[in-house]
């Protein structure tokens, strides 16, 4: 372990990290703060996957898949985690629909109280019922732009670099309701900082925010325009951009999710626009989380996608054909 100074507390020591998720971002993070000598556990769903992982190593390939590094990492399935992970953060990729009540009485134990829990979750929904799920616990909410695919499941491959924005956001505006009001404010600022400097430390940029709320439904907003598109027309990102016809359908689902959204502060309905036009040339080659999803045949996160938007328009009392009916369509695909 390393020691060092602390601007809060005269010591601070340099913690263990877990990463809980063997999908593709999960596999990336664990990889690369592995590579990069940090003290770093991955948890997997399955102990098939664990198993493999210790078995054979870790490999992060390039966009163009060559071999980037092949890292030996210490994996163990979520069922092989007996006791509490009082070493340091714990950074959650699965997808929301992983959230079930036995998953989430499952962190219940794992994490202590005054614990630090990373979320790296697409979507919204997820911070209130986890701060519900986990009283007591430091919950930072981090958004990313960071391209990954996961090739099988000991091989990763990382197909856009982005960023990691990093920051406290209460959904409902208010820390008191969230039950994570009496968490030291010296301990939550050192939690903070450590997550921010392990990922740093794995060569991934880093900035952290004091207003993620913007940036939050920036996030939602890109989703819910390439990812539904994408998994409905079997197409990558870059691919979207491509016809006229992907173009108009862009724009109609993008400009009725930022009217919903602009009633939650969105601004820069022009300005946002190029920037979706500009994620789907930046990560032209990805395929999007719901698309490799609708590949595997598994449940997709539209709920807590256009789903969300959807049930802001009810809240607003106006309708959201398009976003419902790109719900449907995914939602029939799988």
């Amino acid at each position: 372990m390393v020691v060092r100074k602390s601007k809060h507390r005269k010591w601070i020591v340099m913690a263990a990290i877990a990463v809980l998720g063997g999908g593709s971002l999960g596999l990336l993070l664990a990889g690369r703060l592995t590579a990069a000598g940090c003290n770093c556990e991955l948890w997997t769903k399955t102990l098939h996957q664990a198993s493999l992982l210790n078995h054979e190593g870790l490999t992060i390939q390039d966009p163009s898949g060559e071999t980037l590094a092949k890292v030996t990492v210490k994996a163990a399935s979520l069922t092989e985690v007996l006791s509490k992970f009082e070493n340091g953060p714990i950074l959650l990729t699965v997808k929301q629909t992983a959230l079930t009540p036995d998953f989430l009485q499952k962190l219940a134990y794992i994490i202590p109280f005054n614990g630090t829990l990373v979320l790296f979750q697409n979507g919204i929904g997820h911070v209130e019922l986890l701060r519900q799920a986990l009283p007591g616990r430091r919950l930072i909410t981090a958004v990313t732009t960071e391209g990954a695919l996961r090739i099988s499941e000991v091989i990763v491959r990382h197909t856009g670099e982005g960023e990691i924005r990093l920051g406290e956001w209460f959904p409902d505006g208010d820390a008191e309701i969230s039950g994570n009001s009496h968490i030291d404010g010296d301990i939550a600022n050192e939690a903070l900082l450590q997550v921010e400097q392990l990922l740093k430390q794995a060569g991934f940029s880093v900035l952290l925010s004091k207003q993620l709320e913007d940036v939050v439904l920036r996030k939602l907003l890109i989703n819910a325009v390439i990812n539904p598109l994408t998994a409905i027309l079997r197409i990558r990102n870059g691919e979207l951009t491509e016809t006229a016809d992907r173009k108009r359908l862009m724009q109609a689902l993008f400009h009725e999710t930022f009217g919903i959204l602009s009633h939650y502060g969105l601004k820069d309905e022009s300005k946002l626009w190029e920037t979706v036009l500009r994620v789907c040339h930046t990560t032209y080659s990805n395929e999007s989380s719901m698309l490799q999803d609708i590949n595997l045949h598994k449940e997709t996160e539209i709920e807590f996608i256009n789903g969300a938007i959807c049930r802001m328009a009810i809240r607003q009392g106006i309708e959201a054909p398009w976003n419902q009916a790109v719900m449907a369509l995914v939602k029939a695909a799988h």
